[in-house]
């Protein structure tokens, strides 16, 4: 499995999607080049996407001004993602792959941060959304171990035991692409 992960603090939670997998080959991060990220994805029969983005793809870190001017995966890395099984757990990471008929596990907008949550109208604190993201991440890894991916979005919203406006929001944002 190749993994392209930005490290990024509010995403940081998601690096236990894939720490201590035997089938980690590859991990890509925000000082990969373009050639790099084709290469690693080209040699994957999975490639997990994790962190920021918008429907256009992946980011990478922000800058100093905190905007994201960079993109780790996007339309250009499509040719190379089609015939890979998926995993993309970014914002709107489920408009891309529909957009471009990527297979596999797909998340739709998720809250990790504080202006997310003001943005979609969900009172929270950061150590709320902290703890929200900590266990979805861990129940999320679980289910695809233990189910497979094609069960997962059914499962964690199953496994929703809070039932807060957070943790619904998260839960039920997840798809299986065929």
């Amino acid at each position: 499995m190749t993994v392209v992960h930005a490290t990024d603090p509010t995403t940081q939670v998601l690096s236990l999607l894939y720490e201590q997998r035997e089938d980690v080959v590859c991990i890509i991060t925000e000082t990969s080049t373009n050639g790099a990220v084709q290469r690693a994805i080209r040699s994957a029969g999975t490639v997990m996407m994790l962190g920021h983005g918008n429907e256009y793809g992946l980011f990478s870190t922000p800058g100093r001004d905190g905007r994201y001017n960079r993109f780790l995966i996007t339309d250009r890395h499509v040719q190379f993602l089609r015939e890979k099984t998926c995993i993309g757990i970014w914002c709107h990471a489920d408009k891309f792959a529909r957009r471009y008929g990527l297979h596999g596990l797909f998340s739709g907008m998720i809250i990790s941060e504080l202006q997310e949550a003001a943005d979609y109208g969900i009172e929270a604190t950061k150590e709320e959304i902290d703890a929200v993201m900590g266990k979805w991440t861990r129940r999320l890894k679980d289910c695809i171990e233990r189910h497979g991916l094609e069960a997962t979005p059914w499962l964690m919203k199953e496994l929703d035991d809070e039932k807060s406006p957070l943790s619904r929001f998260n839960y039920n944002r997840l798809v299986f692409l065929e």
